[in-house]
């Protein structure tokens, strides 16, 4: 059942009379005004008035007194981080560097190990002329013997040393002994250079001989006072034993350089030292003078061995060249202390 509407009745005179309350909307005095003036919002863009400014300063700037057009930050640039400055590479050189020096002393040494020495091979085919080659400069020093050997052993006792050569040469092998060295080596081979000494290392390797390569010198260009005749005379001396060393190494390795020709060049030209000689040493000591001609004999020696080799193709005949070629080197040591 509906709730009956409120109402309030009065009575006026006994009669009752019903009054009804009505709701008066509340108005205001102003009225609406629905064309009321709306202010523009500020925040409206102007399309085409950007797409002016833009085209306007991508034109090119003249400097004719309107500082409207002046060049400024493009809108179209972005920020760059800003890059570090370039280092100079040193570490790229240095590698570079290093391996430029690598490979050309891996280039020399393959080098040397194919030709071994042929720089005395042609002064060889310059001497076998009969012509004596001529010096621009006067030395007065002594040449430097410079040579790789095989060391058999050392020893601190003469007579032990003397034992141990002995058995070697008795097996048909060369050897000798320092005279000035302390302690004393024993040499069983000479090269003329490291790839030359290893050949004939593995030689006596195969014949369970104990060995030990080692550069060796015998320093002679601090010797004043000498002749010119003699410094050039032991120069040209010096070429050709280290040709014979060459030959000697190569025939025991079963090499083909030992010929008749070659042989013929090398009696060719120490055939002219031999005639030269003795106008050389002339002005040397009595002491000097048995020393520098043993050389000479041993040079000639050694030579005949190899000749020898060319017609029996003898291998013993080899080990005896090597054999003059070893004594060689203690000869030219003991000259060069006398001439102290």
């Amino acid at each position: 059942m509906e709730q009956k509407k409120r109402s309030i009745s009065v009575r006026l005179n006994g009669k009752e009379h019903h009054v009804q309350e009505m709701t008066v909307a509340a108005t205001n005095e102003k009225e609406d005004n629905q064309y009321a003036f709306i202010p523009p919002p500020d925040n409206v863009i102007d399309f085409g008035e950007k797409q002016e400014v833009r085209k306007r300063n991508e034109q090119p700037y003249w400097d004719d007194g309107n500082r409207e057009k002046s060049p400024k930050i493009p809108f179209k640039r972005k920020k760059k981080p800003h890059s570090q400055s370039k280092t100079f590479p040193y570490m790229l050189v240095a590698a570079l560097g290093s391996a430029i020096i690598v490979g050309v002393s891996l280039g020399l040494v393959i080098l040397n190990m194919f030709t071994g020495n042929d720089l005395n091979v042609s002064q060889m085919s310059e001497q076998s002329t009969g012509a004596v080659p001529t010096f621009s400069e006067e030395k007065e020093g002594m040449p430097n013997l410079a040579i790789e050997v095989v060391q058999g052993a050392a020893f601190t006792e003469l007579e032990q040393a003397e034992k141990s050569m002995q058995s070697i040469q008795e097996q048909g092998f060369a050897a000798t002994l320092t005279t000035r060295t302390d302690p004393i080596y024993m040499f069983i081979g000479v090269a003329g250079d490291r790839a030359q000494a290893t050949k004939i290392n593995d030689i006596y390797e195969g014949y369970g001989q104990d060995t030990y390569l080692k550069s060796y010198r015998v320093e002679g260009d601090h010797i004043n006072g000498q002749e010119q005749e003699v410094y050039e005379w032991f120069t040209n001396a010096l070429t050709i034993y280290y040709d014979m060393v060459q030959l000697s190494i190569d025939g025991l390795n079963g090499g083909t350089m030992i010929t008749n020709e070659r042989i013929d060049q090398l009696s060719a030209s120490i055939d002219s030292l031999q005639e030269e000689r003795n106008q050389a040493f002339a002005q040397l000591s009595e002491e000097v003078q048995p020393l520098a001609l043993t050389i000479g004999d041993q040079l000639l020696s050694a030579k005949d061995h190899l000749k020898d080799y060319t017609n029996a193709a003898d291998e013993e005949k080899l080990w005896n060249g090597q054999q003059t070629l070893l004594e060689s080197i203690t000869t030219y040591e003991e000259l060069i202390e006398a001439m102290r």
